[in-house]
């Protein structure tokens, strides 16, 4: 992962291709989507058994997780200062993960991030801008 600071136009650019890996995701979970409704469509004439069930629990998972990725995640390679809240560090079993808070309520995810050592140098250069923690 790069991360630099540019100075010129006071914004932080990040390359690290989560933009192709959330465009993948929200293809796929469309297309689970779609599936889902498709294996519905009838569900009245031919009444409910296991694998509607399952296809209904499939569906209600591709909206609430297309939802999380189009309304609560960025993949803004080119973000500037001002729109940054603060820097996150969540740790789900035992694994730490790094995140962006923007200001707008969506979190710009940092998954090349691995060590505390690495994580210490972005608040470093989050401090030198001006960005508290």
């Amino acid at each position: 992962m790069k991360i630099k600071y540019n100075e010129t136009d006071k914004s932080i650019e990040i390359k690290d291709g989560m933009k192709t890996h959330y465009f993948v995701m929200k293809f796929l979970m469309s297309l689970n989507l779609l599936n889902a409704i498709l294996n519905l469509y009838d569900v009245n004439k031919t009444g409910f058994g296991f694998i509607e069930i399952v296809w209904l629990i499939l569906g209600i998972a591709s909206i609430i997780i297309l939802f999380l990725f189009i309304y609560k995640k960025s993949t803004s390679e080119k973000i500037p200062v001002d729109e940054i809240e603060r820097i996150k560090e969540k740790s789900i079993f035992g694994r730490r993960r790094f995140s962006i808070q923007l200001k707008d309520g969506k979190n710009r995810d940092l998954n090349e991030i691995k060590t505390q050592s690495e994580f210490n140098e972005f608040k470093k250069v989050f401090s030198e801008i001006g960005i508290a923690n």
